[in-house]
């Protein structure tokens, strides 16, 4: 189960990220069993959410900026260390250039790229349900911006900004 969410959420925020910056849909809040987020001016929902079997994947973009943030929560009983680890390998397989992945208030975070490409994901768990939120683009301060509006359920799944 472990790898088969890393590779999944990996898959599945990569293409929604990429989706994201170029099929634009509104949305004013994203509202979930874990977190709601006010989407503030320029940003984009451009898909609706994906909740199946107690998961989520929400994705948003600012095409102005273009930068893409995926939130994606499992209920699963991973720790933080461990979904880290296993995405970041997963990704370094599929070819990306991947940062260790290190301890920091809390949460683990890591940055990856490929090409011109670059990222920067944290990784978030309670016990009962593990988070990925993960940014793509040229601006990861235009995240941080959006990502301050997020209202979690439960703060140690997501970064604080």
């Amino acid at each position: 189960m472990r790898i088969l969410f890393g590779k999944v959420a990996l898959a599945s925020a990569l293409v929604m990220l990429m989706a994201a910056l170029v099929v634009p849909a509104q949305a004013a809040e994203v509202k979930n069993a874990y977190f709601s987020l006010e989407l503030p001016d320029g940003w984009i929902q451009p898909q609706p959410a994906q909740e199946v079997n107690g998961s989520a994947v929400v994705v948003v973009a600012n095409q102005k900026s273009g930068t893409a943030v995926s939130i994606s929560v499992m209920a699963a009983p991973m720790s933080a260390k461990d979904i880290a680890t296993q995405t970041m390998a997963n990704m370094k397989t599929g070819g990306m250039q991947v940062e260790e992945p290190r301890e920091r208030d809390g949460l683990y975070e890591a940055a990856f790229s490929k090409g011109a490409a670059k990222g920067m994901s944290w990784f978030g768990a309670n016990g009962k349900a593990c988070a990925v939120t993960t940014v793509i683009g040229k601006s990861v301060d235009d995240a941080k911006v959006l990502l301050k509006g997020l209202k979690p359920v439960d703060a140690s799944l997501f970064p604080k900004f």
